[in-house]
């Protein structure tokens, strides 16, 4: 995720990214749509950010985006996309929602079959650790060549101390032994080094988002509010491009919310103007002004300067 203005320890990116292909990567449509009415700029104080192109109305729908990778967290979710499973497959060992998401990840399902992930699974589900499963998901990804090792560069990393590098380490071992011992041919698994693996948890720690569903139909979402009222527990993990460009505000004039799956929609909570840039907020925004700056920096590395925390509300 981008970061809130005045971090010092922002690192800015130097060159413009290919913008338009990110556009017309979120939809499926036989001829592709408009762009969104986006933009993504460098700014001085908070690196990219996010701006509209055009007036966007109350409730319009900004942009869709699927994600570069995602993990179920609950049993009951989807293994490629995170829906809910249908009732006649409960006890499914893998299960999927549809045989089209069974068809677009059998290429990295079957590379993850061929592995044993019981001391993985066992080491970091008793730590409660999650991000490590889009780790590994995303070298399932890209040992299959359904990702490349690179999907996530382009992100914002987090800032590391030593001491989590080291842990990092520590941590790739349970990665690579499952590989190893799956006798995936070396020149398939030659990207998978610690500093691979450092680097791409790295960017998720401050760039995944919890998945939780609403469910329902998007034009019955009428606001926010009733998106987290009728919000399901989270059903997984999941980090996207262009979303994670967006600066957080603790009052936001965009929500990204999920309807049925991991594909998330992006709304407008009030009118935007032109050249406004658009912010959603990456915490519970209903907690006070202390407990926010606190989520914040512990979780993302910077304190809150918006006008809601400057203001103390």
């Amino acid at each position: 995720m981008a970061m809130a203005p005045l971090l010092s320890a922002r690192r800015f990116f130097k060159t413009p990214f290919p913008l338009f292909s990110l556009c017309f990567s979120f939809s499926t449509a036989s001829s592709p749509p408009p762009p969104p009415p986006i933009r993504v700029a460098l700014t001085e104080s908070a690196g990219r950010a996010v701006f509209a192109t055009r007036p966007i109305a109350a409730g319009d729908l900004i942009h869709t985006a699927k994600p570069a990778v995602c993990h179920p967290s609950a049993h009951s979710a989807c293994y490629s996309c995170l829906a809910t499973l249908p009732n006649s497959e409960p006890h499914q060992r893998v299960p999927f929602c549809s045989q089209h998401c069974h068809q677009r990840s059998k290429g990295y399902y079957d590379v993850e079959m061929k592995a044993s992930w019981v001391a993985f699974d066992d080491y970091f589900r008793t730590r409660g650790l999650k991000y490590p499963f889009l780790v590994k998901r995303l070298a399932c990804m890209v040992i299959s060549g359904d990702a490349r090792s690179d999907t996530l560069d382009i992100l914002q990393p987090a800032n590391l101390t030593p001491e989590m590098v080291l842990k990092m380490e520590e941590e790739f071992v349970f990665l690579k032994d499952a590989f190893t011992k799956a006798l995936i041919a070396d020149e398939h698994i030659a990207f998978l080094t610690k500093q691979w693996y450092i680097n791409v948890l790295a960017r998720i720690r401050i760039n995944a988002f919890r998945i939780e569903l609403a469910g329902g139909l998007y034009e019955d979402l009428l606001s926010s509010a009733v998106a987290s009222v009728e919000a399901e527990a989270a059903v997984g993990n999941a980090v996207y491009i262009l979303p994670s460009f967006y600066n957080h505000d603790c009052d936001p004039n965009t929500h990204i919310i999920w309807i049925d799956s991991a594909d998330a929609k992006l709304k407008a909570l009030r009118d935007i103007d032109e050249g406004e840039e658009l912010r959603i907020c990456y915490i519970d925004a209903s907690l006070d002004r202390d407990a926010r700056r606190e989520l914040l920096f512990r979780g993302f590395g910077f304190q809150c300067n918006c006008s809601r925390c400057l203001h103390g509300d």
